[in-house]
């Protein structure tokens, strides 16, 4: 599909609809994407109903409290990336994202990443991003501090896993923050 770095692949995102429930229930049935993920399986059903309630949401109209989309790489559904606990008032929201095993290691969730913040960080939109990830997931650690995130602190034993309590570190980015400088790499 690509060379290794995947900087050959085109890397596009457009809005999660209902009929992409069954692809996202899939991807969160695999154990190598839940491996650093508090995600259970949920069935495609479930999940047409959350993005059913999406559709609404808006960062144009400012409303909404979750927008997934739906990361494509040379437009081959590759992952999704998230905002939720979108707070209007104060102008924050969560980021997360999941990427599927064939494309990881490509630069397909940095790229996917940075249109999502693109759009979130718009002129009057979100003012501030935060995002976890678990201790030892080294790969989403490098993609946050990549993007610019700042690591703020350790959230302990945050989340319940198969392999037990979890510690995760939480990042967060502002708004006049991003882009981040080009370092060169």
């Amino acid at each position: 599909m690509s060379g290794s770095d995947g900087a050959d692949l085109e890397v596009t995102i457009r809005r999660a609809h209902a009929s992409d429930a069954t692809l996202m229930s899939s991807w969160r049935g695999m154990a190598e994407v839940r491996r650093f993920q508090p995600m259970v399986p949920l069935a495609p059903a479930m999940l047409r109903r959350r993005l059913g309630r999406e559709g609404g949401a808006s960062l144009d109209t400012d409303s909404g409290y979750r927008i997934t989309w739906i990361v494509e790489a040379d437009g081959n559904a590759a992952g999704w990336v998230a905002l939720f606990n979108i707070n209007w008032v104060h102008r924050n929201a969560t980021l997360g994202f999941t990427i599927a095993p064939w494309a990881q290691r490509q630069g397909v969730g940095r790229r996917g990443v940075t249109q999502v913040l693109d759009r979130a960080f718009g002129p009057g939109r979100i003012r501030r991003v935060e995002a976890d990830c678990d201790v030892d997931n080294e790969a989403s650690q490098r993609l946050l501090e990549r993007l610019g995130f700042q690591r703020e602190g350790t959230l302990r034993a945050l989340v319940a896993m198969p392999q037990g309590r979890r510690d995760f570190y939480l990042y967060s980015l502002l708004s006049e923050e991003w882009p981040p400088a080009a370092s060169g790499s």
